[in-house]
């Protein structure tokens, strides 16, 4: 168990993530689901960018592949999030918050798949380096 590194558990949840959004809260259109399992994503993978960013004083190329996959998963995520409460700071704020929701569904369409991929990556790099490594 002392393998498993959160850049992995981060690309195993984002593909978890796809695989919810087809299957269940998509046909069964219940978009809070689908919003508090993205802030769910968008979580890990600040806590994952922070995890990789703490290695860049000794970086491989797990680090810097695992930290732009984070932050290319935690952008739409705040993107959302800051575009909200702007909405809620009121109506000055209308053009900034569009174009940051803009930001955010430009996101989970491309950078969110991107950043998935470049979590599992190097997330199962180094699993399978460190079981290679205890045997």
């Amino acid at each position: 168990m002392k393998s498993w590194n959160i850049t992995m558990i981060t690309g195993l949840v984002g593909v978890l993530y796809f695989v919810l959004i087809s299957l269940v809260f998509g046909p069964m259109d219940l978009v809070i689901g689908n919003q508090i399992a993205f802030i769910l994503v968008s979580v890990l993978a600040i806590i994952a960018a922070v995890a990789n960013g703490r290695e860049a004083d000794n970086p491989t190329w797990h680090t810097w592949v695992g930290l732009i996959g984070a932050l290319l998963i935690a952008l739409p995520g705040v993107s959302s999030l800051v575009a909200s409460l702007l909405l809620l700071a009121g109506d000055s704020m209308v053009n900034l918050a569009s174009s940051l929701a803009t930001v955010a569904a430009i996101g989970m369409l491309i950078l969110l798949p991107v950043g998935i991929v470049m979590c599992l990556v190097a997330g199962f790099s180094r699993f399978h380096a460190a079981r290679r490594f205890a045997l």
